[in-house]
């Protein structure tokens, strides 16, 4: 049973382009953009022919593309395709919520990035605990001496 556990959730996580490299993804820390808001196509929010978007930058540490832990957030200014960002400043962030009367809160990230990943490896950690502690099944009780 712990053999076809292990099998599953290699399988689940590793694809081919990994398998080759014989690595496992790791990020420790990693830079993350997620766009929080997309804010109106005005010609003062647009860089080098991209209309700029609300983001959330912050650091991601995780395994195998699952976060564990999120550090270092903050609000930039993000291109369509969020490959670039740019800083804002507390006024310019403070003219930008007055102005698109936006709402935000201290950590935007989803359900998944904050707590998912966490629950994910305490499942795997508890069952790694339960293969070892366990008592094994295959043994058999011996047989009474007549």
């Amino acid at each position: 049973m712990k053999k076809i556990i292990l099998l599953l959730f290699v399988a689940f996580f590793a694809n081919e382009a990994h398998a080759r490299r014989g690595r496992i993804p790791v990020c420790f820390p990693c830079e993350k953009i997620a766009t929080v808001k997309d804010l109106p196509n005005e010609d003062s929010l647009k860089q080098n022919g991209s209309f700029l978007n609300l983001g959330y930058l912050h650091n991601e540490y995780g395994i195998i593309f699952i976060p564990a832990w999120n550090t270092g957030g903050k609000y930039v200014l993000v291109n369509e395709d969020e490959s670039i960002y740019y800083d804002l400043s507390e006024a310019q962030l403070e003219e930008l919520k007055k102005t698109h009367n936006l709402e935000l809160s201290s950590n935007p990230l989803s359900f998944w990035k904050k707590i998912g990943g966490k629950l994910i490896y305490l499942a795997v950690i508890g069952f790694i605990l339960y293969g070892q502690f366990s008592k094994d099944d295959d043994e058999e009780p011996a047989a009474p001496e007549a």
